[in-house]
């Protein structure tokens, strides 16, 4: 049986690989997460957006490890576009949620903060595995980013990315 052009298996396989890397990765990312607010700073900065985060997913959560301009702390993933950026697997922007069928019935779309503008890009780990996004939001519509501000934020999430994997290397090193 095929589910989004890949086995329910393949699937279930993945987000068993997901949730396992991701608790890898929570403790050594939460007890330090000011380190990646240079990343949301300069995603917000490069898109002049009122917010941005780096999330982590897995399970049924995602997990704001970082944010600009809006909380940080955790959220039904099913309520999240940054579910949509890992299926995905590369930059994933929407101009216009309320007219996406995918997104329309979000709560950040429907109520506070009424996201009007969605960018975001998959943390990668090393091994392939998306372990989150790095993400732009703005309460108002816009124009598609251009190539280049899509290839800066995928470059911002690659850091980030990289920056996970090493602060959970250096914590299994020192433990």
């Amino acid at each position: 049986m095929e589910y989004g052009g890949r086995s329910m298996f393949g699937n279930l396989l993945r987000e068993r690989r997901r949730t396992i890397a991701v608790r890898g990765l929570t403790e050594a990312t939460l007890s330090g997460t000011s380190a990646f607010d240079r990343f949301v700073s300069a995603a917000a900065s490069a898109f002049l957006a009122p917010m941005a985060a780096v999330s982590l997913i897995h399970d049924e959560t995602q997990n704001i490890a970082a944010g600009y301009g809006f909380p940080v702390g955790c959220m039904p993933r099913n309520d999240s576009f940054c579910t949509f950026t890992i299926k995905q697997g590369s930059v994933l922007e929407c101009c216009d949620p309320e007219a996406d069928p995918r997104f329309a019935a979000l709560p950040a779309v429907r109520g506070e903060p009424h996201v009007r503008y969605y960018i975001g890009a998959p943390l990668r780990l090393l091994s392939g595995i998306e372990v989150g996004a790095l993400c732009v939001v703005d309460t108002v519509r816009r124009q598609a980013a251009s190539d280049d501000q899509k290839a800066y934020l995928a470059g911002l999430a690659r850091q980030a990315a990289l920056m996970l994997e090493s602060r959970r290397d250096l914590r299994g090193n020192a433990a």
